[in-house]
């Protein structure tokens, strides 16, 4: 997967590791069958993304607490920055890359004139320092990425914010930049006039901003703050807004709000054969952003149809989870992306108890005959994700139709979902599979859930599915996805 050095290939390496890469038929990419230049080429796009704030309050100085103040000054050419950042009240001995990887973009670093070692992108100070300033450049790697027709780029936070270690039990950051002329930037940060806030997971969570010349959007739908940050000139204005708000709102109706007080879409129209949307990915390093690279010529309908922004947005109902729990994350997500738009009309009922089916029958014949755990630690290098999805769907599935029968609808998966989400609330770092299933078991009063999702971890086997065709369950079938209108906020302008 990694044949060379570039900073795509790394690049490529690391999204296929942690994105989603995704065919019509609702599961990751495979690369055989497909041209793996054309991969590389969506891959190197993708190293590089953000959101685009309206200016809100600064958050109220609190002196008893540390403070880093980041100055970073962004090169003409989008292929590096210099970075001035000074400290006070915190004792510093080292600054550190947010990725042990990306250490090697660092190119020095110094304290007024003084020239400090860097072993393994790490930035050691002479003495520890209370109050002392820092400038170090890094490199964004070569070549930047530009969409086609947009001159932006879209680079993350891990190749230029250097942490404070030790950290800081409690720090206020701020980070201005200096643009290019004409330039603008775009992060998922709270943000007062041009300085950003970034909330202390920036520092250990990947994220993506935007650099450059490129169409920014924000409007509210469902009680949250959506900012879109679209490079190229389509999809359109109004047909962005529709497809994306109309998605917040089929999550959102969930638990009748969305999880997060602001969400932020990075849009990157690609040329892709059949395929409305080729690409979704959910980043969480200091606030909630999420990548799209639709087809420009998809239509508003069809944007509207596709399955990937909802679940991409579904994935901010969930914590992070470690690789070999992911199973559940994801399979949640592809359970909600069906129920939640049929629910809200994006698609007719039967069509999602199809695609239901039809995804556990792939995940069924997927596979290396290992543990669910074991496959979804590995999936990226095996290829298991079929495997690895429809099963977490499968047991988000089942836990529904108990939840619901052994209460009388009176509990069902997507209640204790929203009434466990405090537990974890905007933490952007992994936590255990332990965590979300005693969660919602505390959360919906059944017995059954920790248990179940063990004995699914456990099994090598693909689980039988009886829900979805057995007429013993056709009329759960019908309250699973009956209609929920007045939660989903259809109106007039709405497609469907």
């Amino acid at each position: 997967m990694t044949p060379g050095t570039s900073l795509r290939r790394r690049c490529f390496a690391r999204i296929v590791s942690t994105g989603h890469w995704r065919s019509r038929a609702n599961t990751p990419w495979v690369l055989k069958g497909y041209n793996l230049m054309r991969l590389w080429k969506i891959g190197g796009l993708l190293c590089l993304l953000g959101c685009a704030h309206a200016a809100e309050e600064p958050p109220p100085r609190d002196p008893s607490r540390a403070t880093a103040h980041y100055t970073v000054t962004i090169f003409d050419n989008f292929g590096g920055a210099t970075v001035r950042v000074c400290f006070e009240g915190a004792s510093v001995r080292e600054l550190v890359p947010v990725g042990d990887s990306v250490g090697r973009a660092l190119r020095g670093a110094w304290v007024e004139g003084e020239t400090l070692d860097t072993p393994r992108g790490r930035i050691l100070l002479r003495q520890p320092s209370r109050a002392s300033c820092v400038d170090y450049e890094t490199r964004f790697g070569t070549p930047t990425f530009r969409a086609s027709d947009s001159s932006a780029a879209i680079v993350s936070q891990t190749q230029w914010l250097w942490r404070p270690e030790p950290f800081p039990h409690e720090l206020d950051a701020s980070v201005r930049f200096v643009l290019p002329a004409d330039g603008q930037v775009s992060l998922p940060w709270p943000r007062s006039d041009a300085i950003y806030f970034p909330e202390q997971s920036a520092f250990f969570t990947s994220v993506y901003g935007v650099f450059g010349s490129f169409d920014r959007q924000s409007f509210s739908v469902a009680s949250t703050n959506v900012d879109i940050a679209r490079l190229g000139s389509r999809p359109a204005d109004d047909d962005t807004r529709r497809w994306l708000g109309r998605a917040v709102q089929a999550t959102a109706s969930l638990g009748g709000r969305f999880p997060r007080d602001r969400v932020h879409f990075i849009v990157v129209p690609m040329q892709s054969q059949g395929q409305q949307v080729v690409f979704g990915m959910v980043r969480r390093g200091g606030g909630s952003s999420i990548v799209l690279v639709p087809s420009p010529d998809a239509t508003v309908e069809e944007l509207e149809g596709d399955w990937v922004a909802v679940h991409e947005l579904s994935h901010l109902w969930l914590p992070r989870l470690y690789a070999g729990d992911r199973w559940i994350s994801e399979g949640i997500a592809t359970y909600l992306q069906e129920v939640l738009r049929a629910r809200c009309g994006l698609q007719s009922n039967e069509r999602a108890w199809t695609r239901l089916q039809e995804g556990f029958e792939r995940g069924r014949r997927s596979g290396t005959g290992r543990q669910l755990a074991s496959e979804s630690r590995d999936m990226n290098r095996t290829g298991a994700y079929h495997r690895v999805y429809w099963a977490g769907a499968a047991f988000a599935l089942e836990t529904d139709v108990l939840l619901r029968k052994n209460s009388d609808d009176e509990m069902t998966l997507l209640r204790a979902i929203s009434d466990a989400q405090r537990v974890w609330g905007s933490e952007a770092r992994p936590v255990g599979a332990s965590v979300l299933l005693k969660a919602l078991q505390e959360a919906s009063g059944a017995g059954f859930i920790e248990e179940l999702g063990e004995k699914y971890a456990a099994r090598a086997e693909f689980p039988n599915i009886p829900y979805v065709d057995s007429p013993e369950y056709r009329e759960i079938r019908a309250r699973i996805t009956s209609s929920a209108h007045e939660a989903c906020g259809v109106s007039a302008e709405s497609s469907r």
